[in-house]
């Protein structure tokens, strides 16, 4: 009698496949994650360096520092005409310590 041979996958050969597939994941998930952290560390630093420097053309030309980052915002030194652009500015306020005596823009801890 001859014995037909079926194509396909065992249930062990499934799982084993699973099983690789999972470690392979949490590798790149636990690699990813520093990174993202790092390049939003980064951007805060790019965004603090442009608030800081928009900060003081601000008073080269009205000769006194903004009170806060919408004062700054409104007087069209960034970007406050659409919707996202105002939350993205109203963000900045809590993201961001403001010191108006001196102009300066610092990244909270």
């Amino acid at each position: 009698m001859k014995r037909n041979k079926k194509k396909g996958f065992s249930l062990l050969e499934v799982i084993a496949a699973v099983v690789i597939l999972a470690v392979v994941a949490a590798a790149t998930v636990a690699t990813v994650a520093p990174m993202k952290k790092k390049s939003e560390d980064k951007l805060d630093v790019q965004q603090v360096a442009t608030l800081n420097a928009m900060t003081q053309t601000y008073f080269l030309e009205m000769g006194r520092y903004p009170t806060n980052v919408i004062q700054l915002a409104r007087a069209d030194y960034l970007p406050y005409t659409t919707r996202e652009e105002r939350v993205r500015v109203n963000a900045m306020r809590t993201k961001y310590n403001y010191v108006p005596t001196t102009g300066i823009f610092t990244v909270k801890p």
